[in-house]
């Protein structure tokens, strides 16, 4: 049944069922809490689940400075670092480069407090050369960092690469899972390949090839591969993973789902056979732990007869109890919903809760969208469950729902600094008379403002969320043809372009990042050339300001700006909602990572001495 089928027939049984309304539901249903008529379909009803993690304080990343020299001409290189939560607000550093590996000479005349970058402008770069920093604290230099290299005669260039092992073709890739494999403070990467992008709706027949996950450290050696195998088809929701320390030992593993065997039928849907969460060491590959996956049912359960939804997975990670990061999976996005937690430990899997919609009302329906996003929406220090258009809370109980529907993306940061909390800005691809998009309260789930013109299917599942113009306080958001301030204010056109955004030059504006150029909003061009198909937008570099990954010519390539800075900030990957938004960035269609803190032209804090 293709969707305006799905859509025709819906809004029938609305016409047909006394109870339900085919419009809005008024704003008072919107509340944050489950209205009293509703409150018997949470998933448990007598008491909601303990979060008892095996933390005692919260599992974290050990970063490095991370880094980066990078040349701009020639003799001039551009180098920067990254500043961590852990630093002293008096923190200093000073920027050393050895050349030809031998002893390093200080570079700086007074110690760095302003910024963690530096231009070095006498480097011939007719041999290898090397620069790290050493940070200063109470007047004391503390130990060098890792160092970033440059080999002799490499032309100037805006980004670092490796190539993937061409064993099998190289043409292709799918995602890159970012993460610290081994354990020494660099971020390493986790690839999935062939490039299969592909919507379930679209198969009609078994999938070509199989998807191969493979291992790179930081500098680009490989570590291992491992195959997934026929029953796990080539497609954008049939193999959700996620790279993450689970157990605390400093190395990320990488929770996926997996299967056994070759269980595709004449169509290539995959309706039968095993299905498992399985954690594997990121520096080995090795399984560590596996379980079952949430059971499939019958197809007809999720929303169709074919396979095609009862197979759109999903996969993250939240710090339930606040300290204890656990895997959460999911099935179904446009009718039946599920979701299950586990914790990782002593290489066992440990089911913390399960979450159903099966019986809930109306408004708790098909409100499954292709992304999903992980916050402490209430500000209580545990992590919620943002599954589309509705919130679970920690402990595995229904928080609210906008009724709304299903949507291509959406965005929760604080997009309103003059409100307290953050907000999420929804984008509808469900048809509606109004507010099929608009700006949400993330904590209680309630109506900010919305468009009152109607909206059809398809026109708006997309959506971005930025400070991009310094003429508004806080931040845009468009989608479509609207195009809003973050006070409900219509903003004249054009809207800006839905390709991505990224942090990219000295101020708290967000740029914009289309195909192979990286630009102001109304203004100009910043950086040109970027090749290849975009993979990431992540703080994995150097200072605050982001890279953006690319796949080009059989390499993967980490852009970075060579812009100088004018201030400092933590390294954007400290922050909880940011790190979680980067490792999510792996399932479905790629979403900008936003922070749980406003960074813009207004309230923008920077550590400044």
């Amino acid at each position: 049944m293709n969707r305006l089928n799905a859509v025709f027939l819906f809004a029938v049984y609305l016409s047909l069922v006394p109870n339900l309304t085919a419009q809005e539901p008024p704003p008072e249903d919107r509340r944050g809490s489950i209205p009293p008529n509703l409150s018997h379909y949470t998933l448990n009803p007598s008491k909601p689940a303990k979060v008892l993690g095996w933390a005692s304080e919260r599992i974290e990343e050990k970063l490095n400075r991370g880094v980066v020299a990078l040349r701009t001409g020639e003799t001039s290189v551009y180098v920067s670092w990254r500043l961590l939560k852990s630093d002293p607000a008096t923190t200093a550093f000073n920027v050393y480069r050895s050349t030809g590996g031998g002893p390093p000479a200080r570079l700086n005349s007074l110690p760095l407090k302003r910024t963690t970058d530096f231009l070095d402008t006498k480097t011939p770069l007719d041999r290898d050369y090397s620069w790290f920093v050493r940070p200063i604290v109470n007047g004391k230099e503390q130990e060098p960092s890792p160092a970033s290299s440059l080999p002799a005669n490499l032309p100037a260039r805006q980004y670092k690469s490796f190539k993937i092992r061409d064993d099998i073709p190289a043409t292709s890739i799918d995602k890159v899972g970012i993460g610290d494999l081994d354990g020494d403070g660099e971020y390493d990467f986790v690839i999935k390949r062939p490039g299969g992008t592909i919507d379930p709706s679209f198969i009609t027949r078994p999938s070509p090839d199989t998807f191969k996950f493979e291992a790179y450290k930081s500098d680009g050696t490989f570590m291992w591969r491992k195959d997934l195998g026929w029953s796990i088809q080539l497609g954008i929701w049939f193999s959700p993973f996620y790279v993450y320390d689970l157990d605390g030992d400093g190395k990320a593993e990488i929770a996926v789902k997996t299967s056994e065997g070759d269980h595709r039928d004449k169509n290539g849907q995959v309706l039968a056979g095993p299905e498992y969460l399985s954690i594997w060491n990121g520096e080995t590959g090795e399984e560590i732990a596996r379980t079952e996956w949430i059971p499939r049912g019958q197809p007809s359960d999720w929303g169709d007869y074919s396979g095609n939804r009862m197979n759109r997975n999903m996969m993250g990670v939240a710090y339930l109890d606040g300290k204890t990061p656990s895997v959460v999976i999911f099935r179904g996005t446009y009718g039946l919903m599920k979701a299950e937690a586990f914790f990782l430990r002593d290489r066992k899997l440990q089911q913390v809760w399960s979450w159903t919609n099966e019986k809930a009302g109306w408004r708790y329906q098909g409100q499954g969208q292709h992304a999903v996003h992980i916050a402490d929406i209430d500000g209580d220090g545990f992590d919620e469950i943002l599954n589309g258009s509705v919130a679970i809370n920690n402990d595995g109980q229904l928080l609210w729902s906008t009724g709304n529907g299903h949507g291509d993306r959406f965005y929760v940061t604080d997009i309103d600094p003059d409100r307290p909390g953050l907000e999420i800005w929804y984008s509808y691809e469900d048809p509606h008379p109004r507010n099929g998009i608009g700006l949400w309260d993330a904590k209680t789930g309630d109506l900010i403002f919305g468009t009152d013109e109607e909206t059809a299917d398809n026109q708006i599942g997309r959506a971005l969320v930025g400070d991009i113009d310094p003429a508004y306080p806080g931040m845009e958001c468009w989608g479509d043809k609207f195009f809003y301030s973050a006070k409900g204010k219509r903003l004249p056109g054009p809207v800006p372009p839905q390709d991505g955004l990224v942090w990219w030059d000295a101020d708290h504006l967000r740029e914009i990042h289309s195909r192979s150029t990286v630009s102001k909003w109304k203004g100009p061009v910043l950086s040109s050339g970027i090749q290849g198909r975009h993979m990431v937008w992540a703080d994995i570099l150097g200072d605050w300001r982001e890279e953006i990954v690319t796949f080009a010519n059989g390499e993967v390539r980490i852009y970075s700006t060579t812009i100088p800075a004018t201030d400092r900030r933590v390294t954007l990957m400290q922050d909880r909602l940011y790190r979680l938004d980067v490792g999510l960035i792996v399932q479905g269609y790629a979403h900008v990572p936003m922070p749980s803190f406003y960074l813009g032209t207004r309230n923008a804090v920077s550590r400044v001495d």
